[in-house]
């Protein structure tokens, strides 16, 4: 622990942890570091950390829920990050859990009309419906694992997908649910590489990267590389997420430590030094819709020199969303 540990504010530090993410993580670390914590605050951390504890259990229940209503349905299905994740963490249970985001195997609107019939009130987009069936856990099932707002690069990503399919659908790990190892549908870890960053990519145009996010991926890498790394940077140049991917492994490697033999791309620590930037900005958009994207437009202007091409699109791809949605609409009532 560096000497300026003496002078942390606990309170905002907790506050801090809470707010990206990390709150159960960084209380494993300082379990182990020999720190004292004034005891106000140790109440508290101790409380998150059992209340992470539930939560993950309740997750994992509901996982196996999700995945059997579609394996009776004889739909294969795959799990994106969430859980999934976890299980490559030292102490999963104290890793703040999300929702559950589920890739199922079939036909967009035929998936669409299916959760319409269990949930009449569920939204869909262009890559996935949302599924209201729990009161406790956000269910989003995926027609696709992911999409790009650059039309042009998510045609090419669109086409890899559909290359390695069929190794996601059959590719399994345990989750302990209710004391039970359970079998999900989990991404290779070559797909996930990709996947991972292109996710970030999406949610740094959005809300920005949380820690999370970060520590997700230094646990991806950590698992091991793919077969072959060059095929991974190739991914990233193709798809138009290079300059980013460099970033983030700056990040593995400054501020996480990892160890440079297990980057995927060479790290820069310009972008790295921008991400970080704009992830400590980190904060919540307006409830109002309409005001809450022209407060991501213009906060994304700071960054429209690192990626002109995102920022611009953005606003675009919304109108053009929109209009797909209303396409959509038709299509599943005729």
């Amino acid at each position: 622990m560096p000497a300026s540990a003496k002078y942390i504010d606990w309170k905002d530090f907790l506050e801090y942890c809470n707010r990206q993410c990390i709150i159960g993580l960084v209380f494993y670390g300082l379990q182990k570091s020999g720190l004292r914590i004034p005891q106000k605050t140790l109440f508290e951390w101790i409380g998150f950390a059992e209340s992470l504890k539930v939560q993950n259990m309740l997750l994992n229940k509901r996982i196996g829920d999700v995945t059997g209503f579609f394996d009776k349905r004889i739909i294969r299905s795959c799990i994106l990050k969430g859980q999934a994740n976890g299980l490559m963490y030292p102490k999963p249970e104290l890793r703040s859990p999300g929702d559950i985001d589920i890739w199922v195997d079939g036909c967009r609107e035929d998936i669409i009309k299916m959760v319409l019939e269990v949930s009449p009130e569920a939204h869909y987009s262009i890559h996935h419906v949302k599924m209201p069936v729990f009161k406790d856990v956000s269910v989003e099932v995926h027609y696709r694992p992911m999409y790009l707002s650059n039309w042009f690069a998510d045609r090419k990503l669109q086409r890899y997908i559909s290359s390695i399919e069929e190794r996601q659908f059959n590719n399994f790990a345990n989750i302990d649910v209710n004391g039970v190892e359970t079998k999900i549908g989990t991404l290779t870890n070559d797909f996930n590489m990709v996947y991972q960053i292109l996710h970030m990519y999406h949610h740094f145009f959005e809300t920005r990267n949380n820690f999370k996010q970060f520590i997700d991926y230094y646990y991806l890498l950590k698992k091991g590389h793919a077969e072959d790394v060059t095929k991974i940077t190739e991914r990233f140049r193709e798809f138009g997420v290079m300059r980013y991917a460099k970033g983030v492994m700056w990040v593995m490697k400054e501020l996480l430590g990892l160890e440079e033999n297990y980057l995927v791309a060479e790290p820069s620590e310009k972008e790295g030094r921008l991400i970080l930037k704009e992830s400590f900005y980190f904060g919540t958009w307006s409830t109002n819709k309409l005001r809450s994207v022209i407060e991501i437009f213009i906060a994304n202007l700071r960054i429209v020199t690192h990626y002109p091409k995102e920022v611009l699109i953005n606003p675009l791809f919304l109108i053009w969303h929109q209009w797909w949605k209303m396409k959509m609409k038709w299509i599943l009532k005729h």
